[in-house]
């Protein structure tokens, strides 16, 4: 999965949550995913692997985003099978159909999409409806307590359940140990 970082001046790593939402509110927050998608890009031919890369509702609605996503799709067209856009948790989708042609869009052209933290927040089943993914990743609210909570393992049930009837693949996320890793692999999840 690639995920943006930041390092400050004493080298300390700084995960999105220091600093997303304050560059949302300025010009930088466009600046930053334009980076991602380039160094993303950039570095398939130096791995073997599926790449996942995070995209919100509102990246995919700006313009100069869906441009450079095309345009880096049609400069590495060999590497586009191994692309998974992460659709990530966005309230304020302003128009619904310009989201499902991206989405449709980028299929056609073999990229896979994913619903990221499922389970979480808005995510349900109408998007799955609406965005037609390829893969699910569970959220690791509902993941972490399955061990101990019957209420999280019976949605989780049902969320594979519903995905394996789609031909949907499910991630789970928060994997942190054995118990719950054999839990999952008992219910069906793809992948941990």
């Amino acid at each position: 999965e690639s995920l943006v970082r930041l390092i400050d001046e004493d080298g300390n790593v700084l995960s999105p949550f220091h600093f997303l939402n304050i560059s949302k509110k300025g010009n930088y927050y466009s600046k930053i995913t334009q980076r991602v998608l380039e160094n993303s890009f950039k570095i398939l031919h130096s791995i073997k692997t599926k790449l996942s890369i995070n995209i919100s509702a509102s990246d995919i609605e700006k313009e100069e985003i869906r441009i450079q996503i095309f345009e880096l799709l049609k400069q590495y067209p060999e590497d586009c099978n191994r692309i998974i856009f992460e659709l990530l948790e966005d309230e304020n989708i302003k128009d619904f159909q310009k989201i499902k042609n991206f989405i449709y869009d980028v299929k056609s052209m073999g990229v896979k999409i994913a619903i990221d933290d499922f389970g979480a927040g808005y995510s349900n089943f109408e998007r799955i409806y609406s965005f037609a993914p390829d893969i699910i990743k569970i959220d690791g609210s509902l993941i972490k307590h399955i061990a101990t909570d019957l209420f999280s393992r019976n949605i989780v049930e049902t969320i594979v359940v519903f995905a394996k009837k789609q031909n949907i693949e499910t991630i789970a996320e928060f994997v942190e140990n054995e118990s719950i890793f054999n839990i999952l692999n008992e219910i069906g999840v793809d992948y941990s």
